[in-house]
């Protein structure tokens, strides 16, 4: 299971495309902002997802706090979490390192460029990241 946070509809509908293609037999969960996010994790008890998408930007709660929350957590503080911005501003990426991110992207502008670098990471973080919530090579198994 992916967790993707995300509060543009046009980037989540984007997203589920592109990982429904990439993981055809993976559950795609949206929350549209950091509040929703934390509902999700909290209401899905001892299941976890297997990596967090989150956008930079969101209403409610902060990816910040969500961060914070999900790193404080036994259950999550293991789980890869990549942040998603259109913004390059450095003081978002020390942040979101600061407070446990695993990896920072900048979102493309175009929808080609940003297909392909989901296409990248996410055999990464599933298939070839080795965390105590997944073995190499048993994502989605």
């Amino acid at each position: 299971m992916i967790l993707l946070v995300e509060n543009s509809e046009d980037d989540a509908a984007l997203m589920r495309r592109i990982l429904g293609k990439q993981l055809p037999d993976s559950e795609i969960c949206v929350a549209k902002d950091g509040r929703e996010a934390l509902e999700l994790l909290a209401s899905w008890g001892d299941e976890k997802p297997q990596l967090l998408l989150i956008d930079v930007h969101l209403p409610r709660v902060s990816r910040l706090q969500v961060l914070e929350e999900v790193r404080k957590s036994p259950l999550t503080r293991h789980v890869p979490v990549v942040m998603l911005s259109s913004s390059q501003d450095n003081s978002d990426v020390m942040r979101s390192y600061d407070l446990g991110a695993n990896s920072f992207l900048v979102k493309a502008d175009q929808t080609g460029q940003f297909e392909a670098t989901i296409h990248e990471i996410v055999p990464y973080w599933l298939h070839l990241n080795h965390t105590p919530a997944n073995r190499p090579g048993t994502a989605g198994r």
